[in-house]
């Protein structure tokens, strides 16, 4: 066992000192714990390491709590899956006539993300919002992502009115009935909520991003968040409860089909199946089933991951933003399950620099557009707001970095590119320049824009010919990266002007979680 462990260790040293927060892993067994050990500090300010007894927010890892109760008040005949969600919030506009809590539970209904919204306003989370707030601002968006069924997008929004909904059937907050039904049966003692930031929380591990100079790091804050969608803090010891509860169940007087139930996962319009269930993934890794789900909040970053068939879990909470628990996961999982993972994972190959070169451009899909290029005999993908490196795992098959997403290009020359990403249709992009496009002049771009649709302005300029867009007159200048003479990309997201006789007139704005925002160019 040493010789397991301390391979699993290795995984987490670049975090294991005590100047650097870190992560508290818990490997699970027939509902008992393996291995379980803290990784790094959980308040560098006061010198705290991490233990098993770290509190840490799971962002929306959480969302299965929400989800539990839904199938639990439908099950005690409260609400039923196939209500329309006006029948229990009858302010939701028009549009929303169609969307049912199953489309809400299966992120398929359409809905804004209201956190992207926020975002888009300008909005920091270090702020506090009151949840009368966040419901209104679900409720003025008029327009949606897709028709609802049609797709799958994950939403927090969808989420937050699931809380929404359980209340107003029940006259309980959501939070009351989680521990209600989940918390008080399983003796999850440790697990409270973020519903006021100011209330002590004995053992909290604080939150941190990295500074700007390597090796330091900064608080990280989120003071507001809906309820339904995530604030849950909690601790590894309250989780293996919630884990042994899948195999033996022991909530709702013990409902049969509760954790069956949990498993569903959706089904589209067109009768595709999707991957996403009850705030559950329910996948597979290296030829096994996976059940898992991440979180993210402020600093925090969760992954719960369960083997149903091994009866075998793990659990990586991190207090530090640029850390991916969902890889570490997988990776104690390879080590740990060596033995039944049969369809081994792709191995990288070589590629020689000529074959990559043919891959390069720009990449354009119905609302988003990517850039191929190389770098270091690597070849990137760039999205507006990053660049990422692509692993080559055949002669057109790509993984980014060591994220569970895949790339494969097909057609004459190469031109169209899927991405393939877990709960979700693939992606089709058709390549439609080969280098970025340079604007003799920017000055077109330049003036004031207003939307309706999220009630905000944006102002773009032109400083040393380069354009710059601000949210607000305090925002920190965001850089345009022009590809297209219509399409520029942006970490706020992808904008896609429109031309009226040689002037601009406004522009699309897309994100990966808001669609088809609407700006109007006023100067």
């Amino acid at each position: 066992m040493n010789f397991i462990t301390d391979r699993v260790d290795t995984l987490f040293t670049q975090w294991d000192k005590p100047t650097s927060p870190g992560c508290i892993l818990a490997v699970i067994k027939d509902g008992e714990f393996l291995y379980k050990r803290g990784y790094g500090m959980a308040d560098l300010e006061r010198g705290m390491p991490i233990t098993s007894d770290s509190i840490f927010d799971i962002g929306s890892t959480g969302k299965q709590f929400t989800a539990t109760v839904i199938a639990i008040l439908a099950s005690q005949g409260w609400l039923s899956l196939d209500d329309p969600i006006r029948k229990h919030i009858p302010e939701m506009p028009a549009s929303t006539d169609q969307i049912t809590i199953r489309h809400l539970i299966h992120h398929t209904s359409g809905l804004r993300d209201y956190v992207t919204l926020l975002d888009l306003r300008g909005l920091s989370m270090e702020n506090i919002y009151a949840e009368d707030f966040l419901l209104d601002l679900i409720v003025r968006q008029k327009g949606l992502n897709f028709k609802p069924g049609s797709e799958y997008l994950y939403s927090n929004s969808g989420y937050f009115l699931l809380g929404t909904i359980a209340q107003r059937v029940t006259g309980k907050h959501i939070t009351e009935l989680i521990k209600e039904h989940i918390l008080d049966p399983l003796g999850m003692k440790n697990t409270t909520f973020n519903k006021d930031f100011r209330p002590i929380v004995k053992n909290r591990a604080m939150s941190y991003d990295p500074g700007e100079e390597e090796g330091t790091f900064i608080n990280a804050l989120a003071l507001s968040g809906g309820f339904g969608d995530g604030a849950i803090l909690t601790n590894i010891k309250d989780l293996l409860l919630w884990d042994r509860n899948f195999f033996d169940n022991n909530l709702n007087q013990a409902q049969p089909d509760l954790i069956e139930q949990l498993h569903h996962t959706g089904r589209l319009n067109n009768g595709k199946s999707i991957t996403y269930a009850f705030g559950l993934f329910v996948d597979n890794y290296n030829g096994q089933k996976v059940v898992r789900h991440a979180g993210g909040w402020a600093g925090y970053r969760t992954e719960l991951m369960r083997f149903p068939d091994q009866n075998f879990s793990v659990i990586c909470i991190s207090n530090l933003g640029n850390v991916d628990p969902t890889i570490l996961c997988q990776q104690v999982a390879d080590i740990y399950l060596s033995d039944v993972f049969k369809k081994r994972a792709a191995k990288p190959r070589e590629l020689p620099l000529s074959n990559m070169e043919g891959f390069t451009g720009i990449y354009q899909g119905k609302r988003s557009t990517v850039e191929l290029s190389i770098k270091n005999n690597t070849l990137q993908i760039f999205n507006g707001s990053q660049t990422m490196p692509l692993k080559p795992l055949g002669k057109k098959k790509f993984q980014l970095g060591d994220h569970f997403i895949f790339l494969t290009f097909s057609g004459r020359d190469d031109s169209t590119l899927n991405i393939f990403e877990p709960g979700e249709n693939s992606v089709r992009y058709t390549r439609i320049r080969k280098e970025r496009f340079s604007p003799p002049s920017f000055i077109m771009y330049e003036g004031e824009y207003v939307s309706k649709d999220i009630e905000a302005g944006y102002t773009i300029t032109n400083q040393d010919n380069a354009v710059q867009l601000r949210r607000t007159p305090y925002d920190k200048p965001d850089s345009l990266t022009p590809i297209t003479e219509n399409t520029f990309l942006s970490s706020v997201g992808e904008l896609r002007f429109q031309h009226k006789n040689g002037n601009i007139k406004g522009f699309i704005l897309n994100t990966e979680r808001v669609r088809k925002i609407k700006f109007k160019k006023i100067t």
